[in-house]
């Protein structure tokens, strides 16, 4: 049975925009997967709450802009403490003393972009290589599989652009695929 893909979504204040990019890439993605983005809404959650958005995703994506900011630093604390996988992106922009230390004691190393469109890009190529997992745990038909490998090329090559439009689910957001809408009585809204 195909597995829904989990991403938890961290950003500081200042990058909150750039939370919209992983939706709007994931949806124009060739595939119809089941897939859920999840973050901390903006009146907070519990420890406990925030524990379990996290405990349980594919991927958690990191957003670092100029300065660190509450509650990213304890997402980023609870993703390692959870060994769940990390994709640490940061702004290619001058940042202030307290982002400098976090940078200094993060140990990984740091993807840097320099606008949404780039973010797009990077984020693009990271899910479609999460969804040509070699067990196909998001059960892609062969047509899926080729249409991601072909996307994946033009996205190196710069011919997909995403268009990015700013917004998104303030409380996170769950992408159903045409099977789940079905036996969920979900609403189809595009077709």
């Amino acid at each position: 049975m195909a597995e829904t893909l989990r991403i938890f979504v961290s950003a500081t204040r200042d990058l909150e925009s750039a939370r919209a990019v992983i939706g709007q890439t994931l949806a124009e993605l060739p595939v119809q997967i089941g897939a859920e983005i999840r973050r901390t809404p903006a009146d907070g959650l519990s420890y406990d709450s925030l524990f379990e958005a996290i405990s349980n995703v594919d991927r958690l994506y990191f957003l670092l802009g100029r300065d660190i900011t509450a509650p990213s630093g304890v997402e980023w604390m609870l993703g390692l403490r959870l060994e769940r996988s990390i994709y640490p992106l940061r702004l290619a922009w001058t940042r202030t003393l307290a982002a400098e230390e976090f940078l200094r004691i993060a140990p990984v190393e740091w993807t840097n972009f320099h606008n949404q469109r780039h973010l797009a890009q990077l984020i693009g190529l990271d899910l479609i290589d999460l969804l040509l997992h070699p067990k196909n745990r998001y059960g892609l038909n062969l047509t899926e599989i080729e249409a991601l490998r072909v996307r994946r090329a033009q996205i190196r090559d710069g011919m997909v652009v995403t268009v990015v439009n700013p917004g998104g689910a303030e409380g996170g957001g769950v992408l159903l695929n045409r099977a789940q809408i079905e036996s969920e009585e979900g609403v189809l809204l595009e077709e």
